[in-house]
């Protein structure tokens, strides 16, 4: 009887399928027709006995299910105890300590953003100025040009020539000109302007006749001069001696000194305008 529940086994065959066939087959071979009693109450021993391991099997199969689910309730807890830890540790911030930052924060958001207008605002005005001078620089730029080293205009360099330059100047400086010019060009303004007075009130200025002395005035021999005249001060624009010198000779530095000097203050004015407008730079 036993063999045939094991005959045939089926997949998934549980411990329930087994003991519905069994009792079954029990039920039919102690009650059915000639059976043995005897024999049918050993069978029925078999079967408590049988009923008492699959009970113990049963406890075991279900262990695993048990583990699992101690194994859950562990997790839940823990997830629990660090939602309470957060907790607590959010708590121990003081009220006063979160709204002071919150207040801190939106300072500097505040701070920042008038910060970017002012930035912004300060370029926006450079950019005009910037605009302006170039508008301007060329007419100052203009008033210089009897000390140009190349094709001088043959109008002498006298002291009405420096008074007339002086005058054509101021004209520019009160026109507006002077309000767009940096601290350092408008310096080399009122030194250049200084010196024309001063040579407007001399005797006589020591420089070239052009175009006869044409050759003898470049950029390199005028360097040349500047070099020769080191005894002299071309920087200070109070202790320069127009017209003639102890130290006079034929040799040119000093025939052409007054000329050299002047020259010297216009060209310091005409480098700091280009460097007001940054037009002797390379285009990047």
């Amino acid at each position: 009887m036993i063999a045939s529940c094991f005959a045939q086994p089926r997949t998934g065959y549980r411990c329930q399928d087994f003991l519905r066939h069994f009792v079954l087959v029990l039920v039919v071979d102690v009650f059915g027709e000639g059976s043995n009693k005897v024999a049918a109450i050993r069978k029925l021993s078999l079967f408590a006995g049988i009923l008492v391991c699959l009970g113990i099997a049963g406890a075991g199969e279900g262990q695993p299910a048990g583990l699992e689910s101690r194994k859950a309730q562990l997790e839940v807890q823990k997830l629990e105890l660090e939602v309470a830890s957060l907790a607590k540790k959010k708590s121990e911030v003081p009220d006063w300590l979160t709204g002071f930052l919150g207040l801190l924060v939106g300072a500097g958001g505040v701070g920042a953003t008038v910060l970017v207008a002012r930035l912004a605002k300060i370029s926006a005005l450079d950019q005009e100025v910037h605009k302006k001078r170039i508008e301007s620089y060329g007419a100052l730029v203009e008033t210089t040009e009897p000390f140009a080293l190349y094709f001088t205009p043959a109008k002498p360099i006298d002291p009405e020539a420096c008074r007339q330059i002086g005058e054509a100047m101021r004209a520019w400086y009160f026109k507006g000109g002077g309000l767009l010019m940096s601290t350092e060009a408008r310096d080399a303004y009122f030194a250049l302007a200084r010196a024309l007075t001063r040579a407007w009130f001399a005797q006589t200025l020591r420089v070239p006749v052009f175009p006869d002395n044409a050759l003898e005035i470049s950029v390199v021999t005028v360097d040349e001069y500047r070099s020769e005249l080191s005894g002299v001060n071309l920087d200070d624009v109070e202790k320069w001696t127009f017209g003639a010198s102890e130290l006079e000779s034929g040799n040119p530095a000093y025939r052409f000194k007054d000329f050299v000097f002047l020259q010297t203050c216009t060209s310091r004015l005409r480098t700091e305008l280009s460097a007001d407008l940054h037009s002797r730079r390379r285009p990047s």
